[in-house]
């Protein structure tokens, strides 16, 4: 915090507590007066953590941290000039593995028409040179937006939990005429996974990213691409099923078919939002697709077979 090049009169430091057991807020409440605790009563998840803390904030923009993150000296006054600069309320840093600080874990974003996404640079070596680009989504380990902005979006649904909250939002907020701007000149370092586990999948990513899916293609997707969405979903999801239990990763195929009848369950709230979403929708599908901010099927393919080499090759802990 004091290394941070920003102001200090200019910002607050809040710590949501998802009513935490490992002695955490005592250790911060001793050695950092400055922060302000905010301790819940139960894990609301990141999204709900995030919703109340902002609510105990009085910034005109609110700045988002994974627990699991180390950011750089100018990490914050980055994310604001970007925002300034372009007239952009929503901005993403770059995140780089906090084990292999040369490699990239977030570097901009595209969404999959089956209700994920992917970040293009994952992977692959630290090279740019500092720039912005729109991006689809921003990555919620290190992301910046303005209060008001969050506010009319209705912050993160809740309904995720763990996975896939910053891509719904970032979804929501290009629908709703909004730009998300990926800043490299912000850069953190990231741990990936130090809290829904590492490696690509884990007992809790299989059921809250198997849902979480759903979601999005249920709310987010115009209705002629919707069930085009759903197919893909569904083989995806297969295919990881059949690897699962190849594995003989029972706990994880648990979740994913777990993850199912939560979706049937829930259907009714998820159709309630999905209206929402669609009547202040500004711009198309097709528009998303245009502005490389949506990938084809091909370059979705594509991707996942890259991103299974590496996980089959072990190099990274994603």
């Amino acid at each position: 915090m004091k290394e941070l090049k920003y102001p200090p009169n200019l910002f607050e430091i809040l710590l949501i507590d998802n009513s935490s057991n490992d002695g955490s807020t005592e250790f911060v409440k001793t050695n950092f007066p400055r922060v302000k605790i905010v301790s819940l009563d139960k894990n609301y998840g990141f999204g709900g953590g995030s919703n109340r803390g902002v609510k105990y904030s009085n910034g005109e923009y609110i700045a988002f941290l994974n627990n699991d993150t180390e950011v750089t000296d100018d990490w914050l006054m980055q994310l604001v000039k970007a925002s300034v600069n372009h007239s952009v309320p929503l901005c993403a840093s770059k995140t780089l593995f906090m084990d292999k600080p040369y490699v990239v874990e977030y570097g901009g974003a595209k969404f999959t028409v089956n209700g994920r996404g992917y970040s293009i640079a994952l992977g692959k070596k630290d090279w740019e040179e500092n720039r912005c680009f729109y991006t689809g989504y921003p990555c919620a380990a290190s992301m910046l937006i303005k209060r008001d902005t969050f506010l009319k979006l209705g912050g993160f649904d809740e309904d995720y939990f763990a996975c896939l909250d910053d891509t719904d939002l970032g979804w929501r907020a290009w629908l709703y005429g909004y730009s998300v701007l990926y800043c490299s000149a912000s850069i953190v370092y990231h741990v990936a996974g130090g809290t829904a586990g590492r490696g690509r999948i884990s007992p809790l990513k299989a059921f809250h990213g198997t849902k979480d899916s759903f979601l999005n293609i249920l709310k987010n997707l115009e209705l002629k691409n919707l069930v085009q969405g759903l197919v893909l979903a569904i083989i995806y999801d297969f295919v990881e099923f059949l690897l699962l239990i190849k594995r003989r990763d029972t706990e994880c195929a648990r979740n994913k078919v777990k993850a199912y009848f939560w979706v049937i369950k829930n259907v009714s709230s998820t159709i309630r939002k999905r209206r929402v979403i669609q009547r202040k929708r500004r711009v198309s599908d097709k528009w998303l697709f245009d502005n490389g901010l949506m990938a084809s099927l091909n370059e979705a393919i594509h991707e996942y077979l890259r991103l299974s080499k590496l996980n089959s090759n072990a190099s990274l802990g994603i």
